[in-house]
C-alpha cells in the first residue's frame, strides 16, 4: 500500500535538515561542486517544468524512467522537454549502461540521445550560490542539436556556435512560444 500524502509529506520533513546540511557544506567546498548537480537532478527538473510551464501557459507533468524529464499533459500537441543542470560545459551525453548501444564491453556507458526521444533541451546553469534565484534556464529546440553527421543523433556537447545562439533570456522565451504554442495543428485540407 502507497504511504499516504500526509505520511510521504512527514517523511520528506525528517530528511530536510539533513539534505540542508549536506548542500550547504557541498556549495562551500569546490570540491564537491560537479556532486550538487547529480543530487539536485530530480528537483531541478520540477522547477525547470515548473518554470517553462509557467511561460508556456501548458501543463507539463514531470516524469521518471523515459528519454525526457517532462511532458505536456493537456489536449494540445505533445512536446517533450529533456533538463541538464550545467554548470560551465554544456555536455549533453546521457549515460545507459543497459542499453543496446553498450554491448561493446569498452563502452562508458555514455550515448547520445537520438534526435526523436524529445523537443526541446532546458538546461539549468546554477549561479555561484546554487540557490533558485541566482539560476538561469535556457532552451534549445532539438532542431538545434542535430549531429550533422549522424542525423538520427543528437551532438554530444553544445558548441560555442550553438550556445552563443541560445544562451540569453530572449531566445529561451521565442523557443518555448514556438515548441509550446498552444494553438492546435490546422486539419489537413
Amino acid at each position: 500500500m502507497a504511504p499516504t500524502r500526509e505520511q510521504a509529506e512527514q517523511s520528506a520533513t525528517e530528511w530536510t535538515p539533513f539534505v540542508k546540511k549536506w548542500l550547504a557544506n557541498a556549495i562551500t567546498d569546490p570540491e564537491q561542486h560537479r556532486d550538487i548537480g547529480k543530487v539536485l537532478a530530480y528537483v531541478v527538473e520540477e522547477h525547470v517544468n515548473n518554470w517553462i510551464s509557467e511561460k508556456a501557459g501548458r501543463p507539463i507533468k514531470t516524469v521518471i524512467g523515459v528519454p525526457y524529464d517532462g511532458v505536456t499533459t493537456d489536449n494540445l500537441p505533445r512536446v517533450r522537454n529533456q533538463v541538464k543542470f550545467r554548470m560551465s560545459g554544456w555536455h549533453f551525453e546521457t549515460t545507459r549502461r543497459n542499453s543496446e548501444k553498450n554491448k561493446d564491453t569498452n563502452s562508458t556507458g555514455h550515448v547520445a540521445y537520438r534526435s526523436d526521444e524529445f523537443d526541446v533541451l532546458a538546461i539549468f546553469i546554477p549561479g555561484p550560490t546554487f540557490g533558485l534565484s541566482d539560476g538561469t534556464i535556457r532552451c534549445i529546440p532539438v532542431s538545434a542539436l542535430v549531429n550533422p553527421k549522424k542525423p538520427g543523433q543528437l551532438v554530444t556537447s553544445i558548441n560555442q556556435k550553438i550556445r552563443k545562439v541560445y544562451d540569453n533570456d530572449a531566445k529561451t522565451l521565442e523557443v518555448i512560444r514556438n515548441a509550446y504554442s498552444q494553438t492546435p495543428p490546422s486539419p489537413q485540407g
